[in-house]
C-alpha cells in the first residue's frame, strides 16, 4: 500500500500536480461544495495547500491524507510522529464525540500497522460488524408480499381477483423472521463500497468474508446518511449504535456516494467545526464531575440546545431564523450560560483577538434572546505550546458579557495526564462559586 502525502489543515506544501490532478480535485471540490484541497505554484514550486476540512483524498494512485494540528510534538519534531499523533487523536475526539467505540489497545494496534486513518476507521467498522455478526445476525419480522403456491399468512384476495391468469399461485402478505431489514441493508451497503475503496488486503479480506456471511441482505445502489441515524435504534439494537455512527461517518464524508464510476478518485472527508463542537460537548458530559461546579451539575445539559431552541423574530405567522447555541445550561426556564464554539485560532495581535464581527453579532444575539448574562464564544489552540486566550466584552445598556477563550486541545487523551490538562482548562470556563 502506498503511503499517503500527509498535510495539515492549512498548511501548504510541495506537490509535484498533473493537469489531470487538478481536474480531479476540482471535481472533487464542486461535489463536495467546499475546497478541501487547492493546487497551485509558489516561487516556481508546485503545492497543495489544504483546508480545514480533514480526511482522505485518493487521486487515481496516490493519496492525501489531511491532518488536523491536534499532536503533541514540537514543530521541529519527525513528520511522522506528528501525523500518527494527529491521527490517533483524532479517532479519540471521535471517540468523546460519541460517533464511535474505540478500544485503546486496538488503536495502539492499527496505528502500528498503518498511517492511513481512512483504512484505520475501515478497519475499525470491518472487525467491529464481523464481531457482531459472529455473534448472530441482527433479525426482525418484515412484511413480505409474494405469490405462492401454497396458502401462507394472509390472502389478499383482491389482488387474486386482479390477477385470474395465477390461478396456481396465492397473493399474501406474511411476515418473516429475516436479517434483510434496514439497519443490515446500510450495513451491507457500506461494506460493499469500503470493500472496492480499501488498499489494505486484512481490511479486504474482512470485508469480502462480511459480504459473504451477508448475502441474503439486500444491497441498495445507494443509502443516504440518515439511513443512519441512531435515533431508529431500540433497546435491543443499542448495542449496534457505534457500528451505525461509525457508518454514518463514512456516508456523510461524501466518500461513498462519489465513487459509483471512477473506484480510483475519491474523498473522504469531514468539518472540523461540526467535530470539535461534538468532541467538547462529549468530553464535558463524560467528565462532568470533574469540570462542573456543583451547582452545574443540577443544571440541563442541552448539547445542540435540544429542546431549547430559540427564533429571533416571526414572518407571516412562521418563526424564522432559528438560533441553535452549541451548548446550554439552563435551570428551569432560565438560561445560565450558553457556549458556541468555533474552530479558528485566537490571536493576541490582532484587534479584538480576531473574533469575527458576526460571531459576535450572533452571540449577542444569543445573549439577549435567551436572557443569558454570560455567553462564552469558545476557541481551539492546537500546539502543544499553544497559549491561553481570554478576553471578556462587556455590552452596552446591560449587564451581559461575552467572552472569547481558548482551551489547547493538543493534548494526549489517552494519558490520566493529558485528560487531567484539558479538564484543568475547560473547569476554569465554569464558575466555582454560584450563588443561587
Amino acid at each position: 500500500m502506498t503511503k499517503p502525502l500527509t498535510v495539515f489543515e492549512h498548511e501548504s506544501k510541495h506537490f509535484e500536480w498533473t493537469e489531470r490532478d487538478w481536474t480531479l480535485i476540482d471535481r472533487i471540490n464542486t461535489a463536495l461544495g467546499t475546497e478541501v484541497l487547492r493546487l497551485g505554484m509558489k516561487h516556481g514550486e508546485k503545492r497543495i495547500r489544504a483546508s480545514q476540512h480533514v480526511g482522505v483524498i485518493r487521486l487515481k494512485g496516490r493519496t492525501i491524507q489531511v491532518l488536523p494540528k491536534i499532536y503533541q510534538a514540537q514543530e521541529t519534531d519527525d513528520e511522522e510522529l506528528k501525523a500518527k499523533e494527529a491521527t490517533a487523536n483524532l479517532l479519540r475526539m471521535l471517540n468523546y464525540a460519541g460517533e464511535l467505540h474505540v478500544r485503546e489497545h486496538e488503536l495502539a494496534s492499527l496505528l502500528r500497522q498503518t498511517d492511513d486513518w481512512f483504512e484505520i476507521l475501515t478497519r475499525l467498522f470491518a472487525t467491529h460488524l464481523r464481531e457482531e455478526w459472529q455473534g448472530g445476525s441482527h433479525r426482525t419480522y418484515e412484511v413480505v408480499e409474494d405469490e405462492l403456491p401454497v396458502l401462507k399468512g394472509k390472502w389478499r384476495i383482491a389482488d387474486q381477483l386482479r390477477k385470474p391468469e395465477s390461478r396456481a399461485t396465492f397473493s399474501v402478505t406474511y411476515d418473516e423472521f429475516t436479517a434483510d431489514n434496514k439497519l443490515n441493508r446500510t450495513f451491507r451497503h457500506v461494506v460493499e463500497r469500503l470493500s472496492y475503496l480499501t488498499r489494505d488486503h486484512d481490511n479486504r479480506q474482512i470485508l469480502n468474508e462480511l459480504r459473504q456471511w451477508m448475502d441474503e441482505v439486500t444491497l441498495l445502489p445507494r443509502v443516504p446518511p440518515k439511513d443512519a441515524d441512531p435515533s431508529q435504534l431500540t433497546r435491543l439494537t443499542e448495542r449496534y449504535r457505534p457500528l451505525l455512527n461509525l457508518a454514518r461517518i463514512f456516508l456523510d464524508g461524501g466518500a461513498l456516494q462519489m465513487t459509483s464510476g471512477d473506484l480510483s478518485t475519491f474523498a473522504f472527508v469531514f468539518d472540523m467545526n461540526l467535530l470539535f463542537e461534538n468532541f467538547l460537548a462529549g468530553f464535558i458530559r463524560r467528565q462532568a464531575s470533574h469540570i462542573l461546579p456543583e451547582l452545574f451539575l443540577r443544571y440541563e445539559f442541552l448539547p445542540q440546545s435540544r429542546g431549547a431552541r430559540r427564533y429571533l423574530a416571526r414572518r407571516e405567522d412562521r418563526n424564522v431564523f432559528q438560533t441553535i447555541p452549541d451548548i446550554a445550561f439552563r435551570d428551569g426556564d432560565a438560561f445560565t450560560l450558553l457556549i458556541d464554539t468555533k474552530y479558528k485560532l485566537l490571536d493576541e495581535t490582532e484587534r479584538n483577538l480576531g473574533v469575527s464581527q458576526s460571531d459576535f453579532y450572533q452571540m449577542h444575539a444569543y445573549a439577549h434572546r435567551y436572557n443569558c448574562d454570560r455567553v462564552i464564544l469558545l476557541y481551539p489552540s492546537k500546539s502543544a505550546s499553544g497559549e491561553h486566550v481570554h478576553a471578556c466584552f462587556k455590552l452596552e445598556d446591560c449587564q451581559k458579557v461575552i467572552e472569547a477563550t481558548s482551551v489547547n486541545i493538543s493534548v494526549d487523551l489517552s494519558s490520566t495526564e493529558g485528560r487531567a490538562r484539558l479538564i484543568a482548562q475547560l473547569k476554569q470556563i465554569f464558575p466555582q462559586e454560584t450563588s443561587s
